[in-house]
């Protein structure tokens, strides 16, 4: 599972921190923690994407500004072919 979060840049930012924050040079480090934001997804999405989440057996969480807060969630099923691209 990887989770992208997107979230608003600050009103407070300077015209040369937005810039940065939108090119991803400025990441947030506020609250929410990375953890608790993939907890959230991944319970969110018990018994829709899959049956429990105790099923995700490796996940990514990255937090970035944009100007179109959001969250963004991809979910690779392991399969043998998958490993076999790992290798």
């Amino acid at each position: 599972m990887t989770v992208n979060a997107f979230f608003s840049i600050p009103k407070s930012a300077s015209k040369k921190n937005r810039e940065k924050m939108l090119r991803g040079e400025i990441r947030p480090t506020k609250r929410p923690d990375w953890d608790n934001v993939g907890k959230i997804i991944s319970d969110a999405l018990n018994e829709m994407a899959y049956k429990d989440d105790c099923q995700i057996v490796d996940a990514t969480v990255r937090k970035w500004y944009s100007d179109n807060p959001r969250v963004e969630v991809e979910i690779t099923e392991l399969t043998p072919e998958v490993f076999a691209e790992w290798d």
